[in-house]
């Protein structure tokens, strides 16, 4: 299996460029420790034009399999928080891909590439992040999901949407230079989308932000799947559920117009959950 090993000092100038992007007053509250979901704007990688493919990400066939026809799609991610991560650290990266495996839906083949990136401290082990990626055709449309929410109370909602400049400032903090969150052109006549992209990434940051703010409780796991994007400019509804029968568990999820669920998430927290009111 591929593997490849990065390191990053996690500075706390640069996470406050995604507190502004998150209109977060709170996310820099916690003086000394890195908020969660912000990892995924460091260990920025840089290619020169000629490695990058039409799409903008680096060239497939070295890391990535080949997959000529096909398009990338973030489908979610495992997080389990290990140990706090505090400014200034030296952050160690090793990436490695686990399985490649291919499944069909409506007699399509759709790619799911697992990945793990496992974050060191020395040789302490702080953050492990189980990624999957999709490789689907440009006709490749996502089965709706309406909302379930038997063995579960609603504790809060909050709606919000992305608009270009959170789009395009997120995508410079990441040095991610996918064409679908900035070139509409590409976007629709290459990859099939009516519009722009959020970033899956940044999706989960808010939900995690929206949950630090509120739990007086520390989160173990965060495990979230991406069932329909979210366009910018789009208004979405953020859900917050308590398990009724598991006090140790959280249910977000993210619902487009019509109930149509985009974002789900679940949240193993350290002890029973407490919540602020603001």
């Amino acid at each position: 299996m591929q593997t490849k090993v990065s390191w990053d000092y996690f500075k706390k100038s640069k996470v406050a460029f995604l507190e502004d992007i998150l209109d977060s007053k709170k996310f820099l509250s916690k003086k000394k420790t890195v908020p969660l979901g912000a990892h995924w704007i460091f260990f920025n990688e840089s290619f020169n034009n000629k490695e990058l493919g039409i799409d903008g990400h680096p060239k497939r066939g070295k890391f990535f399999p080949m997959l000529k026809g096909y398009k990338r799609m973030f489908a979610g991610a495992d997080l389990f928080f290990k140990k706090k991560i505090y400014f200034n650290d030296k952050i160690k990266k090793i990436s490695e891909i686990n399985s490649f495996t291919k499944k069909k839906s409506n007699k399509k083949n759709i790619f799911f590439l697992k990945l793990t990136n496992v974050y060191f401290r020395d040789n302490t082990e702080v953050l492990r992040e189980l990624q999957t990626i999709a490789f689907v055709k440009k006709d490749h449309s996502s089965n709706s999901i309406k909302n379930n929410s038997t063995g579960l109370s609603l504790i809060y909602k909050k709606n919000f949407k992305y608009d270009n400049l959170n789009l395009f400032r997120y995508s410079a903090l990441t040095y991610n230079s996918h064409r679908i969150h900035y070139d509409l052109d590409y976007t629709i006549n290459v990859e099939g989308h009516k519009n722009l992209l959020v970033h899956g990434p940044l999706t989960a940051t808010t939900v995690l932000n929206e949950l630090c703010n509120m739990t007086k409780c520390s989160i173990n796991e965060f495990s979230f799947s991406i069932h329909k994007p979210i366009f910018v400019n789009e208004k979405v509804i953020l859900k917050l559920y308590l398990s009724k029968i598991d006090k140790l568990k959280l249910i977000a999820k993210v619902y487009k117009a019509k109930n149509e669920l985009a974002f789900k998430s679940e949240i193993k927290l350290n002890n029973q959950a407490k919540f602020s009111k603001g």
